[in-house]
């Protein structure tokens, strides 16, 4: 996964309202290290955490454990239904889930720039920085696992408190998110 993006993970389930949650991830998202770029300085910590904590990880020999770790966050991805040439279809992946993802950051971005603020740019470090101070801003996903690759194993990245390679650090709150961004915003503002 591409050091430069948010990796968005899938979750499936989960009740409105209850904390957590109670989303696992989607089996059949994707997750994982890396075998081209190294972990990043803002994930060294979760990253190690998870793997010296997590139960059920695949062989070691199976994944690079140096390698940056993703997905970063996860949104549902399952049941979205879509408009097909007039006609409704339900679609489940990872690609629902990004474009979810990517509203909620979209509207964080829009709260910011309405209290004239700078968008977020680049939101991982934003997202690891929060986690850590906060981890109730995102729903932690602690069921499930994602599967292997390519037959390679048959059970992947397993949930785990925290960050995990199956949901990163799971869905992203809206509500709690929006004031940590503008917190973030105002420490930027005085280097502007």
């Amino acid at each position: 996964s591409s050091p430069y993006v948010t990796a968005v993970g899938g979750v499936t389930g989960g009740t409105q309202g209850q904390e957590p949650l109670g989303e696992s991830v989607w089996i059949d998202g994707g997750g994982g290290f890396s075998n081209y770029a190294p972990v990043q300085s803002y994930q060294t910590t979760p990253v190690q955490t998870y793997l010296s904590t997590a139960n059920g990880l695949p062989e070691k020999s199976k994944y690079n454990a140096t390698g940056r770790g993703f997905p970063d966050i996860a949104a549902q991805s399952v049941d979205f239904v879509i408009v097909v040439e007039g006609r409704d279809e339900g679609v489940s992946g990872t690609s629902c889930a990004s474009p979810s993802a990517g509203g909620i950051f979209g509207l964080l971005n829009d709260l910011r720039l309405n209290a004239g603020q700078k968008q977020l740019g680049f939101a991982n470090p934003f997202i690891y920085e929060t986690a850590a101070k906060d981890s109730s801003a995102f729903s932690d996903v602690t069921e499930g696992y994602n599967r292997g690759c390519a037959g390679a194993v048959t059970k992947g990245f397993p949930a785990a408190k925290a960050w995990d390679a199956g949901s990163g650090y799971g869905s992203p709150d809206y509500a709690k998110l929006s004031t940590y961004a503008l917190e973030a915003g105002k420490k930027t503002m005085k280097y502007v």
